[in-house]
């Protein structure tokens, strides 16, 4: 208890270290895995034994087994793509490790000259590692993920070292609450000194429950607790309506609909997200995801697709296993 009371406490500190500035290194933000997906973008009180929810909370980390692993690719837009895996182990002595890596590859560019004229091509990718661990106390369990993150465009380059802390409350067996404070620590080197992109320090608290006599579960999460405001000053709004608003962006919404050990169903909704990326005549689901899960003998499929805009959205394939489980075929 003593440890979740210190994060709430050290919230309001951060959230006044980080106003302002341009945000950047893509692969802390975009999500690395369907379920993630499709319950908003945004799930850290699921602890039930998903590794791929390690990169949004360690302490869930309690929860896997020795030989989990998962792999995630998302093919995202403009010829993006995003690849993720993560592997749950334990050495002799220390329990509860894992080891994940994210890849974004951002294609070819076309390098022109100053006039316009085609010299070639570059690329640019970044690349996250992170390392967990996680640690249990009763109810209560905690962990921590260090983070190595490097940036590349062309010749040039940043790297970063940052570390998540986190923790989960057990209140009782199907209800669990989610503490983070995601991307502490600082850049090594720099892409050049005119560069302003800023780490996106976070701060986030989730429940996650599921009612005793329904075949549903429900994911609730605040996020951007580190910021003062996440609704644009605009002069044909409200100030009730804008109060509002600074409540319901922070808010990211996701539902499973659990039909069997072997099917579930997934929806979420993030309203930042509609309301960041509609167009002014319509929404087209933007803010709007889903997905399902298929178990099959050893493997966990999961599909998911996020609506980001009227012109489209993105698709999630994760698959999850455990490699202990093909001993005997080995």
């Amino acid at each position: 208890m003593r440890f979740l009371i210190a994060i709430i406490v050290t919230i309001p500190v951060f959230s006044l270290a980080q106003t302002g500035g341009t945000a950047g290194y893509q692969a802390l933000d975009l999500v690395n895995n369907s379920r993630t997906a499709a319950l908003s973008g945004n799930t850290i009180s699921i602890a039930d034994g998903d590794i791929s929810q390690f990169f949004q909370n360690p302490a869930i980390l309690d929860s896997i087994s020795n030989g989990d692993i998962f792999f995630n690719i998302n093919p995202y837009f403009a010829d993006v793509f995003v690849f993720s895996g993560a592997y749950g182990f334990n050495i002799k002595g220390i329990e509860n490790l894992s080891v994940g890596l994210t890849y974004i590859d951002y294609n070819d560019f076309r390098r022109t000259d100053a006039s316009g004229n085609s010299n070639g091509t570059f690329n640019a990718q970044d690349y996250l590692i992170a390392f967990g661990k996680s640690h249990r106390l009763g109810p209560i369990s905690f962990g921590v993920n260090l983070k190595i993150l490097h940036s590349s465009i062309d010749s040039y380059g940043s790297t970063a070292i940052l570390g998540d802390i986190g923790g989960i409350f057990r209140v009782k067996e199907n209800w669990t609450i989610g503490m983070v404070i995601a991307n502490l620590g600082g850049r090594i080197t720099n892409f050049n000194e005119l560069s302003t992109a800023k780490i996106p320090l976070d701060a986030r608290i989730g429940t996650t429950f599921k009612p005793e006599y329904m075949p549903f579960r429900f994911t609730v999460t605040t996020t951007n607790l580190s910021e003062r405001n996440v609704v644009e000053q605009s002069g044909s709004q409200g100030r009730s309506n804008e109060g509002i608003e600074k409540v319901v962006r922070r808010l990211s919404l996701g539902a499973e609909l659990l039909l069997s050990d072997n099917f579930q169903l997934l929806f979420g909704y993030n309203h930042k997200r509609k309301q960041e990326l509609k167009l002014s005549e319509t929404s087209g689901g933007a803010g709007f995801s889903y997905g399902l899960m298929v178990n099959i003998k050893r493997f966990e499929l999961r599909y998911s697709r996020a609506v980001f805009h009227a012109a489209g959205g993105s698709g999630f394939i994760s698959l999850r296993t455990n490699l202990n489980d093909f001993k005997s075929i080995l």
